[in-house]
């Protein structure tokens, strides 16, 4: 079960609530270019807005439509899921595969995984690799 791009964003606002594409692209470490088409394919299917937000500095921020909420919670459990996998990975194998390291960006920033976890193998990868 692979996670797009599409399944990211509609998790990351989820659980944000509303953000600006500088943010979403920055937190998912994705090129905000393709966050922005992204964005722009959920808007024309009616599952974000976006909107004006600031007094004196404006800035355009998205928000999910209701239609969108249940399929962001759909994605953000799609997500979840592959968080438990991967953290049952790392306990039996010790390391992470490749296909889940594109999604690490997104685990951490929604504290589905433990960061302390990802330290503790880092450190190990540097001290073996001495």
């Amino acid at each position: 079960m692979f996670v797009n791009l599409r399944d990211k964003v509609l998790a990351y606002l989820y659980d944000k609530k509303s953000a600006t594409v500088e943010e979403i692209a920055n937190d998912l470490k994705e090129d905000s270019d393709y966050v922005q088409a992204t964005l722009r394919v959920l808007e024309n299917e009616k599952l974000v807005r976006k909107s004006e937000k600031g007094l004196i500095k404006k800035r355009t921020i998205y928000e999910l439509t209701p239609s969108g909420l249940v399929e962001a919670e759909k994605a953000y459990e799609k997500v979840k899921e592959k968080a438990n996998e991967l953290q049952q990975i790392i306990q039996e194998e010790g390391e992470i595969p490749e296909d889940y390291v594109d999604l690490l960006p997104l685990l951490m920033t929604l504290s589905l995984i433990e960061t302390m976890m990802l330290e503790d193998m880092l450190l190990f990868d540097i001290f073996n690799n001495m």
